[in-house]
């Protein structure tokens, strides 16, 4: 596409001010400017490219990876345009295919250690797939997870801790869960393996889709990622009153991974959706993935906080079923109201 003069300088000015905006961390804006830029001259890798580290750095992989192959197709020696896609594809799950470009990245820049690194941890995961499909068979035999017997989980008398009500969690455990967490204690891993437990039977009842109707004078309150962030999940409760049957949530995904407390955070909402199943709705993020969870933080915390094997499958396989069980929810009021 033949581009004039004026366009090429007007789309280097965009470019300049997108990156400014990168640099504040501004990746919305800086997407929009480099987006302009791009519309002035579509002729120039970098655009596409920078475009791409900005779409990774708001998690919007695919757009990431589309600019990123782009960005290849217009200059195939362009090496930070491999690494964008390799950063893409390992967000996507899909290892070998970013193996193939971080490969491509440690040929053109051997003495690039970041690069070499992701290398070396992303050919560590496609050999263990590939050594795990090996070695695959149907097994018909309960897991490790389905076998364990909580009556053997004692409780120490040291524990003061919040307690389950008959095995059941009530309004006031939850109260006294929060003020344990705010203390930065722990629960007690019998009763957080029984929520977990709990808390995946519910969400293997529930159908694919969640319908809702709200009457047009109710409240519903629709919050975004938590992230780990229990202080800020404190801070809307405060803020917005308990979750409660007059008072219902949906929490739309990304409980967990960057912050620090999401183990606090997803029992937090794990409770509230045992105690109101029907008034308080969780919805999947890209973050509920075994993936996501592995690169972002959310298994170690677990591992560090519960260090024994069966509780990470059990999250495993909770956030899992959440995938397929809280997929979407729709409320005939949302839409009117455009909310």
């Amino acid at each position: 596409m033949s581009v004039t003069d004026d366009a090429k300088k007007k789309a280097e000015e965009l470019k300049e001010r997108a990156n400014e905006h990168f640099k504040r961390q501004e990746f919305d804006r800086a997407i929009e400017m480099y987006s302009e830029a791009i519309t002035q001259n579509p002729n120039v890798a970098v655009y596409y490219g920078n475009r791409s580290f900005a779409y990774l750095k708001t998690e919007c992989f695919g757009y990431a990876l589309n600019d990123a192959s782009k960005a290849i197709e217009l200059d195939e020696s362009y090496v930070k345009g491999y690494y964008r896609r390799a950063a893409a594809y390992m967000s996507l799950g899909k290892f070998k295919q970013a193996l193939k470009d971080f490969n491509a990245v440690v040929l053109a820049r051997p003495n690039d250690r970041d690069a070499k690194a992701k290398y070396i941890e992303c050919s560590k995961i496609v050999k263990r797939k590939a050594f795990e499909n090996a070695i695959s068979v149907e097994d018909t035999k309960k897991s490790v997870v389905d076998t364990i017997n909580l009556d053997s989980m004692t409780i120490e008398d040291s524990y003061q801790g919040p307690k389950l009500e008959n095995g059941a969690v009530t309004l006031e455990f939850m109260k006294a869960l929060m003020e344990t967490y705010k203390e930065g204690k722990k629960l007690h891993r019998r009763y957080a393996y029984q929520i977990l437990l709990d808390v995946k039977a519910l969400f293997e009842k529930m159908p694919s889709m969640v319908e809702i109707t709200i009457p047009d004078d109710d409240k519903f309150t629709v919050c975004g990622d938590i992230h780990g962030q229990y202080f800020d999940l404190l801070n809307i409760f405060e803020l917005n009153g308990l979750p409660s049957e007059t008072n219902p949530y949906l929490f739309n995904g990304d409980f967990v991974d960057r912050g620090s407390f999401s183990v606090e955070c997803i029992f937090t909402l794990f409770g509230f959706k045992l105690l109101y199943p029907n008034h308080f709705f969780m919805s999947r993020g890209n973050h509920e993935s075994q993936t996501m969870n592995q690169m972002y933080g959310f298994e170690g915390e677990v591992k560090a906080k519960y260090p024994l094997k069966y509780f990470w499958c059990k999250f495993k396989m909770s956030l899992l079923i959440l995938f397929d069980s809280c997929s979407s929810i729709i409320s005939k009021t949302l839409i009117n109201q455009n909310i």
